[in-house]
């Protein structure tokens, strides 16, 4: 059973990854392009808008009026820019949300008796489990859309993508601890058979 030291060290490593997935979530940075010089320009492509410092503004992004959609019609290319884009945006937001379940979650263990925190564990490691998988999902369709897409030759990805992927990396090594503490640690030891 973990303790409710374990359990606080769970909350601050998990909060520290859900505040990096909402930045990551809040930012427009997810692919960039910059211009090379004399003729500086950056665009920032977020999963709900892009930015350019050409025009100093920014707009939804992608849809179909400003012709994002229409880049890779009659390409060989597999890719749908816009419903990818958009789905890998649902599981993003989906992620927060299973995110905030796994910070009440965690409140309730914490400030219940025993017998929560005896079987709390279980559901704690299986939504950070659940909201790390949603992150890689998202990821996973946004590296799939700079990959294939006409849109985005000469972009890379920006600081929102990094943040993601760092959000994702420390949550799965988090609900990977929550277990083999739970299983090992607890009694002392931790088995390496």
């Amino acid at each position: 059973m973990p303790t409710r030291p374990a359990y606080i060290a769970t909350l601050a490593i998990f909060a520290a990854a859900f505040g990096l997935q909402l930045a990551s979530l809040i930012d427009p940075k997810w692919v960039q392009y910059r211009s090379p010089d004399p003729y500086y320009s950056e665009v920032n492509y977020g999963l709900f808008q892009k930015c350019s410092t050409l025009t100093d503004d920014c707009r939804r992004f992608p849809q179909k009026s400003w012709g994002d959609c229409d880049q890779d019609k009659g390409s060989d290319r597999w890719v749908n820019l816009c419903a990818e884009w958009r789905v890998a945006g649902g599981f993003a937001i989906a992620a927060a949300v299973v995110g905030l379940w796994v910070l009440a979650a965690l409140g309730t263990v914490l400030y219940t008796g025993q017998r929560w925190q005896a079987n709390g564990w279980k559901h704690i490691m299986a939504l950070i489990g659940v909201f790390a998988a949603q992150q890689i999902v998202s990821i996973g369709l946004i590296a799939h859309v700079t990959q294939t897409s006409a849109m985005f030759v000469h972009h890379h990805h920006g600081l929102s993508f990094i943040l993601s992927d760092v959000s994702w990396g420390v949550a799965t090594a988090l609900a990977i601890g929550v277990l083999l503490y739970a299983r090992y640690g607890a009694q002392g030891y931790i088995a390496l058979e």
